[in-house]
C-alpha cells in the first residue's frame, strides 16, 4: 500500500510496482499525490503508463517537498496535466519530453539555474519556478500559450524581450529579484496582474511608455520596495496612468480612486 501513517514518511515509490501489475484490480490512479516526505528518486514512476489498454492514465502527480533530485522515468506519462515538483533539490530541467499535454508545473524552491527544455510544451499554461537560482529569463519564448508565469525570488536582472512572445499572459510575478527597469512588455495586452515588488527600480521614468499596451488591461500593480516608490507622486502617476487598476501594491482601491 503506498500511503503513510501519521508519524511515518514515505521514502520510496516502488510500492507502485503493486498498483500497476494488475490494473484490475486496483481502482484507476488518476491523481498520485506524495508531498512532505522522504522520497529521493523519481524512478518507480517508470511502471506506470499511459496506455488505455492498461489503465487510464495518471493525470496529475503532486511530490513536493521532498527530496528529489532529478526529473526522470516520466516517459510513461504523456496524458499528464498537472506536475508538482516544488521543495525538491533539483538542479536541471530535464526529462519532460513526453509531456505534451502538460497544463501545469510547478518548480518552486529547487536549485534551477536555467530555463531550458520546454520547446514542445506548446500547451503549458501555468509554471512556477518561484525561488530557484535564475539570473536570466532566457528561454521562456518556448512557451508560448502561457497565462501565469512565476518567477520571484531568483536573481533576475532584467525583463527579456522573449516575454513579448507570450500573448496570452495574464498574471507575471518577478517581485524579489534585481530587475531595474520595466521594459518588454509590448504586445501584452491581456495581462492583469503585475508583480514588480522588491526589485531596485530607481524610478518611474518611462513607465507610461513600458505599460502603454496595459493601460485596458493591468487590475493589480506591485511596485512597492523599490527605491521608485518612495516618489511623492507614486500612486497619483499610476492611478492616472492605469484606469482599470483596483489593486495598487497591498492596498486594494475605493471605487472613488478607480477611474
Amino acid at each position: 500500500m503506498l500511503g503513510n501513517r501519521t508519524g511515518s514518511k514515505i521514502r520510496s515509490l516502488a510500492p507502485l510496482s503493486s498498483l500497476t501489475a494488475d490494473p484490475a484490480a486496483s481502482p484507476p490512479l488518476l491523481e498520485l499525490f506524495v508531498a512532505a516526505n522522504k522520497i529521493r528518486s523519481l524512478a518507480p514512476l517508470s511502471s506506470l503508463t499511459a496506455d488505455p489498454a492498461a489503465s487510464p492514465p495518471l493525470l496529475e502527480l503532486f511530490v513536493a517537498a521532498n527530496k528529489v533530485t532529478a526529473i526522470e522515468a516520466l516517459g510513461g506519462l504523456s496524458k499528464l496535466t498537472v506536475l508538482e515538483l516544488g521543495s525538491n533539490r533539483i538542479r536541471t530541467i530535464e526529462g519532460l519530453g513526453s509531456q505534451a499535454c502538460l497544463l501545469e508545473l510547478w518548480l518552486g524552491r529547487n536549485r534551477i539555474s536555467k530555463i531550458e527544455n520546454l520547446g514542445h510544451m506548446t500547451a503549458l499554461r501555468r509554471i512556477s519556478l518561484q525561488s530557484n537560482r535564475l539570473e536570466s529569463m532566457c528561454g521562456i519564448a518556448a512557451c508560448s500559450s502561457l497565462v501565469e508565469l512565476y518567477l520571484s525570488h531568483n536573481g533576475i536582472w532584467s525583463l527579456d524581450q522573449q516575454l513579448t512572445q507570450l500573448k496570452a499572459l495574464r498574471v507575471l510575478d518577478v517581485s524579489n529579484n534585481r530587475i531595474s527597469k520595466v521594459e518588454h512588455l509590448q504586445g501584452l495586452s491581456q495581462l492583469e496582474d503585475l508583480w514588480l515588488n522588491d526589485n531596485q527600480m530607481p524610478s518611474l521614468d518611462g513607465i507610461e511608455e513600458a505599460l502603454k499596451d496595459q493601460v485596458d488591461s493591468l487590475t493589480t500593480i506591485y511596485l512597492e520596495h523599490n527605491p521608485a516608490a518612495a516618489a511623492l507622486d507614486y500612486k497619483q502617476r499610476l492611478l492616472a496612468l492605469l484606469p482599470k487598476l483596483q489593486q495598487l501594491d497591498a492596498n486594494v482601491l475605493p471605487e472613488r480612486e478607480q477611474i
